[in-house]
């Protein structure tokens, strides 16, 4: 028994928060299949799509050196191949029953040191938390880090009951598959070794164990000690820069090639070296300007606590006109960020008030947020904090309700409205349209499949929100030539490169142009400033060669 009654949960409660959780996530996904982003995974989601599809085909993955950790993309892989190819359903059903089990673990967590009570609470506030069912529904590995995560935590709760030396190095193993799918998973394994003390090598050969087959992998295949992936670096940059906002929301077009170029343009090719680099130039920008660097520090702690739902790649709230769930779960108004902006002041009380009871689990908030605001805040890296805040803000509404006297109710009921009002500053309206990178990137697909008329509606909604993207421009040009439609195509490709001169793209259909019409010259022209804009892409050099023969030929004739 616990100090508040039975300090776990019953069958029936797990059975009650299993089918809630579950009910609601396949309720979402089904739901989602509306949606053109369903069977159109965009970005990171896009990349572990890909990865999956060759590791399903046993081609493995493409990654010599892997650029993300390949835990997610290797559960996407194995579930395609048990779906017999490419199924967009199948991963997203299995991720609800992901997040079901989610749910139901951390109740059980939340019980030992609180009570049946608390527990129940924090295992339905998680089958219920909307941000939690929205990811469970994504070609992300959020759900995947989460339930591996607290699997970990579960373990280690029995570890530090029981002191057995093979729990501990289960404990490790799962904190080592966790960090194969999200690496800031490496912080809970550091938490465990801590509170595993003369045991701690066992937590550490466990972690080791998991993550080894990665580290040799990038060994042999790329001939560096990379233990899981080499972006580490670059990421602790795109978040930690003078110019913060502005680098964040670069999305993968030629600005984010050029950013990660840069280390070979300073003669280091290596991907430990450049992962080095940046983070050397973290420490740099750190030790000349501290003052900014803290200010920049401070300011992702507030986002970390704001009730908003960041993005990275695809916006979030537009999704509730397709989820009745998310429709129901999952909102901001003026005042109020729900669910977080809610969560976030109650899971304070509850820490404030608790912690010495659940010290493993206050130091793994403390520890993953710290994390967090290392790097940069959005809504999918923070999710995996949520369950252990579900769990401190069941605690603290008990301890308000039942233990608190009135002094201490009066200025805890203070603090939570303060925390409250920080947590949702600034609240509200959510935006009823996708993001304009998303919307392009989506045009993008449907016009690769052919669907022009469906990419030219998206391109164009990509523009509402962003008039002044030249690769918008040059890509709804394309799309332009191949419904026919040349002069307006040709007004597309200057608007383009009106905005940005040297827009390769635009470059090339322009060219295209002027040899449908004849002009060679000038196509030849446009094809060698497209060369010079963008060496890589070796089409414009082909085109060269080819023009400069014609024109050599015409010479000769006259």
């Amino acid at each position: 028994m616990g100090p508040r009654g039975q300090n776990r949960i019953q069958v029936f409660d797990a059975a009650l928060v299993f089918t809630v959780a579950l009910a609601l996530r396949v309720i979402h996904v089904l739901a989602m299949r509306q949606s053109p982003y369903f069977d159109h995974p965009l970005v990171d989601a896009y990349t572990f799509h890909e990865a999956a599809r060759s590791i399903a085909a046993g081609d493995g993955h493409p990654d010599r050196i892997f650029w993300q950790p390949p835990g997610y993309p290797y559960f996407l892989g194995l579930t395609y191949w048990v779906a017999g190819g490419v199924n967009f359903l199948a991963p997203r059903l299995l991720q609800a029953v992901l997040g079901a089990a989610a749910a139901v673990l951390t109740a059980w967590i939340g019980a030992r040191p609180f009570g049946r009570g608390v527990g129940l609470a924090a295992g339905l506030a998680v089958a219920l938390y909307g941000i939690l069912i929205y990811f469970d529904g994504e070609l992300l590995g959020v759900s995947l880090t989460v339930a591996l995560q607290l699997g970990a935590v579960a373990l280690a709760t029995l570890a530090l009951d029981r002191g057995r030396a093979w729990v501990w190095l289960v404990t490790g193993t799962l904190g080592g598959l966790a960090s194969l799918v999200t690496a800031t998973s490496l912080v809970l394994v550091a938490t465990f070794a801590f509170f595993a003390r003369r045991l701690a090598p066992w937590c550490l050969l466990g972690a080791a164990l998991a993550i080894a087959p990665a580290t040799i992998r990038n060994v042999v295949r790329g001939g560096e000690l990379v233990p899981i992936s080499w972006n580490a670096g670059v990421n602790l940059y795109v978040g930690n820069n003078p110019r913060y906002d502005e680098v964040v929301a670069v999305r993968p077009d030629i600005r984010w090639k050029d950013l990660t170029a840069e280390p070979e343009r300073h003669g280091i090719w290596t991907k430990t070296g450049a992962s080095n680099y940046f983070v050397a130039k973290v420490v740099d920008w750190a030790r000349e300007d501290p003052l900014d660097f803290l200010r920049l520090q401070l300011r992702k702690a507030r986002l970390l606590l704001g009730g908003d739902e960041i993005f990275r790649n695809q916006a979030i709230y537009p999704s509730r006109a397709y989820s009745p769930v998310l429709f129901l779960f999952l909102w901001k108004v003026p005042g109020v960020a729900f669910p977080f902006g809610v969560l976030a002041p109650l899971s304070l009380l509850g820490l404030v008030v608790a912690w010495k009871r659940a010290p493993l689990l206050a130091w793994i908030v403390v520890v993953y947020a710290l994390a967090n605001v290392a790097f940069f805040i959005t809504a999918r890296y923070r999710a995996p904090l949520i369950p252990y805040l579900a769990i401190f803000a069941a605690e603290g509404v008990r301890w308000f309700l039942v233990d608190a006297k009135r002094t201490a109710r009066a200025v805890a009921a203070a603090g939570v409205v303060l925390v409250y009002a920080f947590s949702n500053l600034g609240a509200g309206p959510m935006p009823s349209r996708m993001n304009a990178d998303a919307e392009l990137v989506l045009a993008q697909f449907l016009h690769r499949d052919g669907r022009l008329e469906e990419a030219d509606r998206h391109y164009r909604i990509s523009l509402e929100g962003n008039p002044n993207d030249p690769e918008t421009w040059a890509d709804l040009g394309a799309l332009q030539v191949d419904q026919g439609a040349f002069d307006v195509a040709e007004r597309s490709f200057a608007r383009s490169l009106s905005i940005h001169p040297e827009e390769s793209p635009a470059l090339v259909g322009l060219a295209a142009l002027r040899e449908r019409e004849g002009r060679l010259p000038e196509a030849l022209d446009l094809y060698e400033r497209a060369a010079h804009a963008d060496p890589k892409d070796p089409w414009p050099r082909v085109r060269i060669r080819e023009l400069n023969r014609a024109l050599g030929h015409v010479s000769q004739r006259k």
